[in-house]
This record gives C-alpha cells, structure tokens and sequence, in this order.
C-alpha cells in the first residue's frame, strides 16, 4: 500500500470512529452492513463498495484502533 492509500484509509477509519464516538455502534455497524439512510437513500454495504479485502481491512483497523483509545480525533493513529 502506497502512502496515498494508506492516507486515505487511515482517514476513512477516523471517519468510522468519529461516528461511533457521535452515533454509536449500532449506527455505524448499520452503516458498514448497508442501510442508513443517507440522502434519502439506504447506503450498499461497505463489502459492495470497496470488496471484501478492503472491507475486512476496514473494520479489523477500526476496532484495533477504537480498542487503543483512537476516538476518530484528526491526524491520530495509535
């Protein structure tokens, strides 16, 4: 993974832990698993959007990161 991607996805992870900080578990687990409106429409899973590899990526770093105390804050990565 080049710096790029790994920007990127360190960045999407905050965003998923800022929300869960904000909205909660259930929120962001709907989020991830496809549903929550957004824009009047249901959001596709996130497995649909990235695939499978990306998706499982997502979520382990999540919860590695929410597990050492990250809350989503800017520029933080435990």
């Amino acid at each position: 993974m080049d710096t790029t991607d790994q920007h990127r996805h360190r960045c999407e992870v905050r965003q998923v832990l800022r929300w869960r900080f904000e909205r909660g578990l259930q929120w962001v687990r709907e989020w991830l698993d496809g549903g929550v409106i957004v824009n009047g429409r249901p959001t596709p899973s996130i497995e649909k959007v990235r695939g499978d590899a990306a998706a499982k990526r997502l979520r382990d770093d999540c919860r590695e990161q929410w597990a050492r105390g990250s809350r989503g804050e800017p520029g933080v990565w435990r």
